[in-house]
């Protein structure tokens, strides 16, 4: 059985593309399977259940990887910690100058059992990190800044949204979702190609927040 594996789920966005090269960019080889055009939360049990290695990780269609994310998380992973439901690191978002985001990898086990349910926006990591403690398992929130959360073009992002309320048969009021989505869509800073070439500042920001992921890439 590998130790890990990628899923990218993507509905093809413009960003789609450098999330694939970045992936194809890594120090070490896992096995990869891109699902596309999936309602969301049937993409997570897609993942869950076509996994065969003994951790997974979910990538979407708008993170670029640091070369060397994958090498960070396979050693960490062979640790063995004890318990470990789900081992996440950041993300960094350029344009708003901060952490946004997270990686995780999930062992596959455990989404078996605890699965993966929607609250009333279609959303599962805060759903799914509770029933996680519940069953006692554990969620380590590494800070290493692994990799860049990307900003697409503002027609990507209004599609992703209407996407995401259609399939997710959202009737909330329209102040929630708009506080929810309508806020998170930006003005593409950059292009993608230049975003992507953001990556060669992760060295640096992971150096200024003294993270595990720096002595990887230092050494």
């Amino acid at each position: 059985m590998n130790l890990l594996e990628i899923f990218i789920i993507t509905n093809e966005r413009s960003t789609f593309p450098w999330t694939l090269k970045s992936v194809e960019a890594q120090t070490v080889t896992v096995p990869v399977t891109v699902i596309k055009n999936m309602k969301w939360v049937d993409a997570l049990k897609k993942c869950s259940a076509d996994s065969k290695s003994k951790f997974y990780m979910r990538v979407d269609d708008d993170m670029f990887l640091h070369p060397k994310a994958i090498e960070y998380y396979v050693r960490r992973l062979q640790k063995g910690i004890k318990s470990l439901g789900v081992y996440e690191c950041k993300l960094w978002e350029d344009l708003t100058h901060k952490p946004a985001g997270s990686l995780k990898a999930y062992k596959t086990k455990v989404t078996r059992k605890i699965g993966f349910k929607p609250n009333h926006l279609g959303k599962v990591d805060k759903v799914f990190a509770k029933k996680l403690e519940k069953h006692g398992y554990r969620r380590i929130r590494d800070k290493s800044m692994i990799g860049l959360h990307s900003c697409s073009t503002i027609e990507d992002q209004e599609r992703y949204r209407d996407l995401w309320k259609k399939e997710n048969n959202i009737t909330i009021s329209s102040s929630e979702f708009a506080k929810t989505f309508d806020n998170i869509i930006h003005i593409p800073h950059k292009s993608v190609e230049d975003q992507y070439k953001d990556i060669s500042k992760l060295k640096k920001l992971n150096r200024k927040y003294s993270t595990k992921f720096y002595k990887l890439l230092k050494d």
